[in-house]
């Protein structure tokens, strides 16, 4: 009754599994491709690709070396006259203190034309 086109159950077995994990796989490349997690066994999983990942893990070394160097960020203030109206702008410095972002921001600005805002103790720190 059997010949060479029948499979054993360890054939059709290992088949099943294939054919699963490829459709796994799709499913979750699908998923991170149109931005939504995937869900299993009842909990979302966001996916990121390796340039992602190289991004987080670059900015987690930026932000532990920042709080263990004590650089900070700030939120400068600055403004510009053009054609009779004054426009405003924040940029952020990253330093140790405020006043020296303002330093900074005077150095990096001020030959431009900008007006930086020179009372630094009102400055906003970025937090993280």
């Amino acid at each position: 009754m059997s010949n060479n086109m029948d499979m054993t159950n360890n054939e059709i077995f290992r088949l099943g599994m294939e054919v699963g994990r490829k459709q796994l796989a799709d499913h979750i490349v699908h998923q991170f491709e149109i931005g939504k997690p995937a869900e299993i066994n009842g909990n979302l999983y966001w996916l990121k690709d390796a340039k992602q990942n190289l991004m987080d893990i670059m900015d987690d070394i930026g932000s532990t070396w920042n709080e263990e160097h004590g650089a900070k960020k700030f939120i400068v203030p600055i403004s510009i006259t053009y054609n009779t109206s004054k426009r405003y702008r924040e940029v952020i410095v990253e330093t140790e203190d405020a006043k020296t972002a303002m330093l900074i921001a005077m150095g990096d600005f001020q030959r431009d034309g900008w007006i930086v805002d020179t009372d630094y103790e009102n400055y906003k720190q970025l937090k993280g």
